[in-house]
């Protein structure tokens, strides 16, 4: 126990338990520029006018935000998968890799992210919606209202 205690103070001095600043070598946003380079973003209006023609089997709507954020709203008619399940879950639910697939999350970082790790994986049809549900809901979109109950009771984690 006291070897433990004698060791446990060591790490690299660069180590942080917590990040509490930016990068200073913005790898982070130019891994993001060639990937958004990749992947299609589709508009607030197309997604809406989508949404409008009525459901179809072969389009997908995801959230892929934090189960906090979905309880708070979401875009009507879409599906829950945190982004955490997105990979692992997909094929149950759009098992047809030429199938239509939307993601987005806040702002649309994450979900570029998503998008494409689901291109790598063989999926053909995805897209973000470009500046996410914060677009949407700039753009007066209607959000379905938390209401009932939250995902994480649905589901009883």
């Amino acid at each position: 126990m006291a070897l433990l205690r004698s060791i446990s103070h060591l790490r690299p001095a660069s180590a942080r338990l917590f990040s509490v600043s930016a990068p200073a070598n913005n790898l982070f946003q130019s891994h993001l520029s060639k990937v958004k380079a990749s992947i299609k973003e589709v508009s607030v209006q197309d997604l809406s006018a989508s949404l409008a023609e009525g459901p179809k089997n072969t389009f997908h709507l995801f959230d892929v935000r934090e189960t906090n954020e979905w309880n708070q709203g979401r875009i009507p008619n879409a599906f829950y998968t945190g982004r955490g399940n997105l990979e692992r879950d997909i094929e149950t639910y759009v098992p047809d890799t030429h199938d239509d697939i939307v993601l987005y999350c806040a702002g649309g970082v994450r979900s570029i992210l998503a998008a494409e790790s689901l291109k790598r994986m063989g999926y053909k049809n995805v897209s973000s919606l470009a500046g996410g549900i914060g677009a949407w809901k700039s753009a007066g979109k209607p959000v379905d209202a938390p209401g009932g109950k939250t995902y994480t009771e649905k589901h009883d984690y």
